[in-house]
């Protein structure tokens, strides 16, 4: 399955594809994730919403195993 790869705006009013966000949520802390979810779900940006959580549990996921 192809994915589009089209810009996603970020809280901070970055837009970037979807490598550049991964690469950003991953060096975000869990607040800020936190404040990240909050902005996509205030803007209903879906697309940033599901990207967000899934770093989130992946993040919570390595924290818990740790």
């Amino acid at each position: 399955m192809n994915q589009i790869n089209f810009p996603i705006k970020t809280s901070k009013k970055l837009l970037l594809d979807n490598n550049d966000l991964l690469n950003y949520l991953s060096k975000l802390s869990l607040k800020e994730l936190i404040t990240e979810l909050d902005y996509s779900r205030a803007s209903k940006n879906y697309d940033l919403e599901i990207i967000v959580m899934n770093e989130y549990y992946r993040k919570q996921t390595i924290k818990d195993l740790t």
